[in-house]
């Protein structure tokens, strides 16, 4: 009877089993299918976030590369390479005329006498890089108020006391490979001598360099034809001037050629009128050739011949007698002219001292540049010795003997005028 009941349940078990069988095992399989799908939907969804991970860092690695081929410069090139330096010049001028003003005439440099001042002192920056190029420098010297003398004093926002304090202040871009254009307040080009007497062979100046443009104001076009000839091309408001007399505008060019090493020559050119508005138009064509030869490396012997012409604005000229000036009508030639002719030597004999010399003659009997209200007008010659010390490249001590005489009675004499004028000069000069 128990046998017939343990079989009877295990025939029960079995049926049992045999219909819950394919019910779980078909849940089963709709777990472990509904398991693996969700497997993939993580596995793409971490695909798409790295699809949008990549694709926004190739936009942003694409915005970069535009952006520099919108502005290539690189930090480095935005370092800009300024340059600071500062220049010096004292000098004590023991005049043997011993004029009762204490002032010199007809001379821009060391113009105190009898007491030490500073002829030139300046503070400057500049900037130069292959594409642009600058200079700012303030100024202040006995020599800065004679050069500026000839500025214009009534201009409400240009007048000599707003821009004599400014020795140069322009501004250069390169326009080709030795082309360069520059534009503000900048040094004239006319002379072989420097305002820096630091850079000059004796340490005052002759009187053709006195009487062309120490400064200019315009713009100048400059470069290379070839490796030996250079040139520059000036546009500027006058002769000397930076708030111009009148409506034109002045203009001149600069050739130089060096055919050796040692060996150059150099001709400038000025162009304009430089009469008042009010006055009748009077054109200077101003000429300056010059030659410079250094034979060896411690001789440098140079020149220079001035030829300048100015149109009449009248046949009448004024005349000075001893009774008075007067007015005379001429029927020759329809201009003025000055002739100017310099010699220089400087001579390094040890290699911390050297010695320079220089002649010169100044004709200008009609006062075309100098005005004397003489008979016989600015004719003078003169000689020029400086003895140098100089160590070191950044000091230079000078003692300078000046000779020059006139055909007229012009240069101050205690309480009078003479036709000479000596002096001896004490300079030192600090240029950083």
């Amino acid at each position: 009877m128990i046998r017939k009941l343990r079989l009877s349940r295990f025939i029960f078990l079995l049926c049992v089993y045999s219909l819950l069988e394919p019910i779980f095992s078909e849940e089963l399989r709709t777990q472990e299918a509904s398991d693996k799908p969700k497997d993939k939907i993580v596995q793409n969804k971490e695909e798409k976030t790295d699809t949008k991970n990549s694709s926004e860092t190739k936009e942003e690695e694409v915005e970069g590369l535009k952006a520099e081929e919108l502005n290539p410069k690189k930090k480095d090139d935005l370092v800009i390479p300024i340059k600071f330096g500062f220049f010096v010049d004292g000098y004590y001028n023991a005049s043997l005329n011993r004029p009762a003003s204490k002032e010199l005439l007809y001379t821009t440099q060391a113009t105190r006498t009898n007491e030490y001042n500073i002829n030139l002192a300046y503070l400057d920056a500049k900037v130069e890089t292959d594409k642009y190029r600058g200079r700012f420098a303030v100024q202040f010297g006995t020599s800065v108020v004679a050069n500026y003398s000839g500025e214009g004093t009534t201009g409400k926002t240009s007048n000599e006391s707003s821009i004599r304090n400014m020795q140069e202040a322009y501004g250069g871009v390169r326009l080709g490979k030795s082309t360069w254009l520059d534009a503000g307040i900048y040094f004239g080009h006319l002379g072989y001598e420097s305002w820096i007497s630091h850079e000059n062979f004796v340490y005052t100046r002759a009187f053709s360099l006195d009487y062309v443009p120490y400064y200019v104001s315009g713009a100048r076009l400059s470069g290379k034809i070839t490796d030996k000839l250079s040139y520059q091309l000036h546009l500027n408001n006058g002769y000397q001037v930076v708030t111009d007399n009148n409506k034109d505008i002045s203009g001149g060019f600069r050739l130089e050629w060096n055919p050796l090493g040692n060996l150059m020559f150099r001709w400038n050119t000025f162009i304009g009128n430089e009469q008042p508005t009010t006055t009748p138009k009077e054109t200077r064509y101003y000429n300056n050739f010059i030659a410079e030869w250094k034979p060896f490396q411690r001789l440098t012997l140079a020149s220079s011949f001035d030829v300048a012409y100015q149109e009449r604005a009248s046949r009448e000229d004024l005349v000075y007698t001893p009774e008075g000036p007067i007015y005379l009508r001429r029927d020759g030639t329809a201009f003025r002219q000055t002739y100017v002719g310099n010699f220089w030597l400087a001579y390094r004999f040890l290699p911390d001292w050297r010695i320079g010399m220089r002649l010169e003659r100044y004709l200008d009997r009609e006062q075309m540049i100098i005005v004397t209200n003489t008979k016989d007008g600015f004719q003078t010659s003169g000689a020029t010795a400086t003895l140098d010390y100089h160590p070191d490249p950044a000091i230079l001590v000078r003692f300078t003997y000046q000779y020059r005489r006139s055909m007229d009675s012009i240069y101050p004499h205690e309480n009078n005028t003479s036709k000479l004028d000596r002096m001896f000069i004490f300079s030192l000069s600090i240029k950083i």
